[in-house]
């Protein structure tokens, strides 16, 4: 009995720890730090945050059985606060896919938390030292294609962080082509800032779709460029620079047409907001001292009415970058005339799509696609 009661008081005692951090960061995201790690979860793994809950009550009911009344009865009501706020969680996501036409498989939000598992069918050298990860549809092209440009704050990130996405949409018929783009430590574009290298091999990119991957079944005409994070940034501004919009610019040596639409998720979409160091990698050195290089790179500041229809996906909870500017970046889009909409998931954070199941991630995939159809199906080839 002595060790059931210590065996239960522990799991009950950490559990409770950890589900109080949970749903007050989920409710109060601008918590410091507690906000960070209860929104996290809540976008991330809110099945499994509300399995943790159930544990947690039953372990209260389980110390209060055992003659352990007072902290049962703390375990307990924690257990059973955590229940309520992750049934919340789960109804609002539940109500945002239903309203989305998404019907969210529980089985896979418990079980797919990560991108392995979805190899790319083709692996091409389209610069020297870098590569194109490509999925394909099944079935002769040509194929409308979604460039993906993938995030890791401009200086990491690989070609397979949204593989099993970009596999769900291959399936779709929509083939991907993740980039993999100059990162620090890579060989330098001469001439050019590290921004600008990366917005070039983007560019780059959609050009080897015009040429060579024409040859892989590959549609030059039916293409969009995508990205999350810091590569939704680099997809925002180089397009907006083969557009012709006056504030944005890329290194000559790649020519490419605009593409068709752009998917942009959680953007940063004004640089001077990222951290000092990120800024000296980007830039070469603080965004304040380089302004045309600032204007270049920040997508709020290249909203022109020349730009194609752009779709923004945000987490409502997003802790890494300014949320609200980015609501207002969409405002700013709109009211320039540039068609498309902004997509936000209920209590979700940064990269809330990483894990392939989760509850936002579900939601989201069939409304790009949607969009993406819309768009390459539009006669008037915006």
């Amino acid at each position: 009995m002595t060790i059931a009661r210590v065996a239960l008081g522990l799991l009950g005692v950490a559990g409770a720890l950890a589900l109080v951090v949970v749903v007050l960061g989920t409710f109060l995201p601008r918590l410091p730090v507690v906000g960070f790690l209860g929104s996290f979860v809540s976008g991330q793994y809110p099945l499994h945050a509300a399995l943790g809950a159930v544990v947690s009550l039953a372990a209260g009911v389980g110390l209060l059985v055992l003659g352990v009344p007072r902290l049962g009865a703390v375990v307990t009501a924690v257990g059973a606060l955590a229940v309520v706020g992750t049934l919340v969680v789960l109804a609002t996501q539940v109500a945002a896919a239903r309203a989305a036409g998404v019907r969210v498989d529980w089985g896979l939000a418990l079980t797919a938390v990560d991108q392995r598992g979805a190899p790319p069918d083709l692996t091409v050298e389209y610069q020297p030292g870098l590569e194109l990860a490509v999925h394909l549809p099944s079935g002769p092209g040509p194929h409308p294609v979604m460039v993906w440009v993938h995030g890791g704050s401009w200086v990491r990130g690989t070609t397979a962080d949204r593989a099993r996405a970009n596999r769900w949409y291959a399936d779709q018929g929509l083939a991907v082509v993740a980039v993999q783009y100059r990162l620090p430590g890579d060989a330098p574009l001469p001439g050019a800032t590290l921004g600008e290298a990366q917005r070039h091999d983007v560019a780059c990119a959609l050009a080897w779709i015009a040429g060579a991957g024409v040859l892989h079944g590959l549609d030059p005409g039916a293409v969009v460029l995508g990205g999350q994070s810091a590569g939704a940034t680099l997809a925002l501004s180089t397009t907006a620079a083969l557009a012709g919009v006056p504030r944005a610019s890329l290194p000559g040596g790649c020519s490419a047409p605009v593409p068709r639409a752009t998917v942009a998720f959680y953007p940063v979409v004004d640089m001077t907001q990222v951290a000092p160091g990120l800024q000296d990698a980007v830039f070469g050195g603080p965004a304040s001292a380089r302004p045309a290089l600032l204007r270049a790179a920040s997508p709020d500041e290249l909203v022109d009415p020349r730009l194609p229809p752009t779709l923004l996906v945000l987490g409502r909870a997003d802790n890494f970058i300014r949320a609200d500017l980015v609501r207002g970046f969409d405002a700013a889009l709109r009211a320039a005339g540039v068609p498309g909409r902004l997509v936000q998931v209920p209590y979700a954070d940064h990269v809330f799509d990483h894990p392939y199941g989760s509850p936002g991630a579900q939601i989201v995939r069939p409304v790009v696609i949607d969009f993406v159809r819309e768009e390459i199906r539009d006669p008037s080839g915006r």
